[in-house]
């Protein structure tokens, strides 16, 4: 049995080889990028089928990564099998209806296990609804009003709700079958194929939604976390200008300047906040900051000065922070209304390998423009516990 911990690091190395090779625009790295993927997912499927095909305790299989499919999760696993097998591309294009949507749910639990950021904001599944009301205000205090009922409080309570196009952003997600696993090994249970289809879409699909919320201009896709919501420019946000925090000592206050009023000037409430940066800020700074050594023991001084969660992404520049309200961070996907799964043999750049799409709609953004903060922080360093000098000695006898 091999080791899932360094079955995950090896996931984690190959996505950022595909990463790396799509954002140079290296084709042939990404193509072989993809063939590495596909060849480590499809041997740690075919090798674990190979040793628990025998097992029918689900308490292990489930320790594996397989689960218990609904009936109507098995029924769509059974007609792609089928598709698959055949090789007909129609088949494959006129797949009764749309993934169900608890394969999307179980893909936002995968996701949020093994990316902390899509974990610490509300990811929810749309479930093929094409719009959402999002609220875009603190609504408990604008809820109630003595005296006459007017139109004020109406327009309000119109004016703070905003209707969401869930399918203002499409994002495509590959996952791939070789031929020959296709025609050998796709006698496997339902359950085999979601945990396969399942373990590519929730890499590629994070890999895409991470990037979305950082760095998203809200043109085709989200508006990212530190994106300025009160212009655009031919139909793009920018990131918001930057907020330097140069000393651990001002945390506090950087958090009570920019974050404690609303849009709308109310004070809002907020047990903690979220704080986004990059792997190697984390060591270099965020990390020791939060094990500072002081005479009582200790001390975290981020929590110290007020309640964080730090979490990383390889997303956020070095030297720069996304600091807000994770609560306050709307975003929805779903797989649309009709069969998101095809593929095309034709416009394949993979020997041998079979290319499928699956295509998720989605929105993303801020609820309103004091949620989330750009922060500068180049040049803090970490914390280090103050010593004062009282006096000093000059001989031994002194000390």
């Amino acid at each position: 049995m091999r080791n899932k911990d360094l079955i995950k690091q090896e996931n984690i190395n190959l996505m950022q080889a595909l990463s790396d090779a799509l954002q140079k625009n290296d084709v042939d790295a990404a193509a072989e990028a993809m063939q590495n993927l596909q060849d480590h997912v499809c041997n740690v499927i075919e090798t674990e089928f190979e040793q628990y095909k025998d097992i029918t305790d689900m308490s292990v299989l489930q320790s594996r990564g397989l689960r218990v499919l609904t009936s109507d999760e098995t029924e769509w696993y059974q007609k792609f099998i089928n598709a698959v097998k055949s090789g007909a591309k129609q088949e494959i294009t006129n797949l009764t209806g749309a993934m169900p949507p608890t394969i999307i749910d179980r893909v936002i639990e995968d996701m949020k296990k093994e990316h902390p950021l899509l974990s610490a904001i509300e990811i929810q599944n749309a479930g093929g609804a094409k719009k959402l009301i999002l609220n875009g205000t603190q609504m408990a205090s604008k809820l109630g009003s003595w005296g006459a009922i007017g139109s004020a409080i109406t327009q309000q309570l119109t004016g703070a709700l905003k209707l969401i196009d869930i399918t203002d952003a499409k994002y495509t997600a590959y996952f791939l079958i070789p031929k020959d696993f296709v025609k050998f090994n796709f006698g496997y249970a339902p359950m085999w194929v979601d945990n396969y289809i399942r373990l590519i879409l929730s890499e590629s699909c994070a890999f895409g939604l991470e990037r979305t919320i950082v760095l998203g201009d809200g043109d085709g896709q989200f508006t990212g976390l530190a994106f300025d919501l009160s212009q655009q420019t031919q139909g793009k946000y920018s990131e918001k200008t930057a907020v330097t925090l140069s000393d651990w000592d001002e945390y506090a206050n950087l958090i009570a300047d920019n974050l404690l009023v609303d849009g709308n000037g109310d004070y809002r409430n907020f047990s903690e906040v979220l704080m986004v940066v990059n792997p190697k800020d984390f060591v270099k700074k965020i990390g020791p900051t939060m094990r500072a050594i002081t005479p009582a023991g200790i001390l975290n001084k981020i929590d110290n000065e007020y309640p964080t969660n730090v979490v990383t992404s390889v997303f956020v520049t070095e030297g720069t922070a996304k600091i807000g309200i994770a609560k306050n961070y709307f975003a929805a996907i779903n797989g649309g209304t009709s069969g998101i799964i095809e593929y095309s043999d034709e416009a394949q750049f993979l020997d041998d390998v079979r290319v499928y799409t699956t295509r998720m709609y989605g929105a993303g953004r801020p609820v309103d423009n004091t949620s989330f903060i750009n922060v500068n922080i180049a040049n803090l360093e970490r914390y280090a516990y103050p010593v004062k000098v009282r006096g000093t000695v000059k001989t031994k006898e002194q000390a």
